[in-house]
């Protein structure tokens, strides 16, 4: 073989060695998920460790799956973590446990995980992972070789436990008798706490948001070049409905908190996510020096609209729709 003839093998040989150590298995196509069971074999009852990781691209929202049980494997959940940004993708992960009842080779069943991006959602399923379940009896041991049971042993009652729950009773009821005797002899006296107050002035949330908007957009503050108490006002008002009309607490939430918390209470998907968006709007004024302008200020109003007609009650709709009929 020529020095030309082998140069030429040694050149492919080392392309061929580049390329595929390039595409190396862990870098698959993104947005993807991983699941991983440690160890792989184990005892009846014992806790196998689970991760799950979603990784994607900038721009990703991950809705994250209640692990449940799956056929006779039972999961012990723990929180997701994330999402974190790390060398251009965002991670989410979960840890947890997982045990089985029953011996054998078992699956793990693949878990869906739907993401949504810049060009819609989409579903990720893991891949199933076999283990391997072993009874705590092993196969040498017999009926033989266990020892006999016993049978229960007598024992003495013992009446100590409900004299004292008598006992107990008994000064329930006494101190139960002399706070009724106080609650009629003084209650009169005493004076009516206040109502707690109502932001809403007895007035459906959807009702009371459209006066609140309509009140921010009379004052024409992004005119007047006030963007900074436009937006912090619109931020109140979006929070302040969204949490009367959904009985959760987003005041002291953070915009990245919000979703989360009302899709736990059934808000639509669209509703929360939109809420998410005009919060950001707001925080990029407040703390990046943002300077909208005043069309731009008209657009999130608009968007606040479309999020109340995502969350009226159905009724609310019905009334509005026969409104406009006539």
């Amino acid at each position: 073989m020529t020095r030309r003839a082998i140069g030429s093998v040694l050149w492919a040989l080392t392309a061929w060695i580049v390329v595929t150590s390039a595409a190396e298995p862990g870098e698959s196509t993104l947005p993807r998920a991983v699941m991983e069971v440690t160890p792989l074999k184990g005892n009846v009852g014992d806790a196998l460790e689970v991760e799950i990781e979603v990784v994607t691209p900038p721009g990703f929202q991950v809705e994250r799956p209640e692990l449940g049980p799956l056929g006779a494997l039972t999961f012990k959940a723990r929180s997701w973590e994330g999402p974190l940004e790390s060398e251009g993708v965002l991670r989410w992960s979960w840890s947890g446990t997982v045990a089985a009842f029953e011996t054998g080779e078992l699956e793990l069943p693949a878990v869906s995980i739907r993401v949504s991006g810049p060009e819609g959602e989409q579903t990720l399923r893991t891949e199933p992972i076999g283990i391997e379940i072993r009874s705590l009896i092993s196969e040498g041991d017999s009926e033989e070789n266990l020892a006999d049971l016993k049978g229960p042993a007598g024992v003495a009652p013992d009446y100590g436990a409900l004299k004292r729950a008598a006992l107990i009773l008994l000064v329930l009821l006494a101190v139960s008798g002399v706070a009724w005797w106080l609650h009629r002899r003084w209650a009169h006296r005493l004076s009516a706490v206040a109502a707690p107050v109502d932001p809403f002035h007895r007035m459906p949330p959807h009702e009371w948001i459209y006066k609140e908007l309509q009140h921010l957009l009379g004052r024409r503050l992004a005119e007047q070049g006030e963007v900074d108490s436009f937006y912090s006002e619109l931020s109140r008002i979006l929070k302040m409905y969204l949490g009367g009309r959904y009985r959760v607490d987003l005041m002291e939430k953070t915009t990245a908190e919000v979703p989360d918390e009302l899709r736990g209470v059934g808000t639509p998907r669209e509703a929360a996510f939109g809420a998410r968006e005009v919060l950001e709007g707001a925080d990029r004024v407040k703390f990046a020096a943002d300077r909208p302008t005043p069309a731009e200020c008209r657009e999130a109003v608009e968007a606040i609209y479309r999020i109340v007609d995502a969350t009226r009650p159905a009724e609310a709709v019905g009334d509005a729709d026969r409104g406009a009929a006539a």
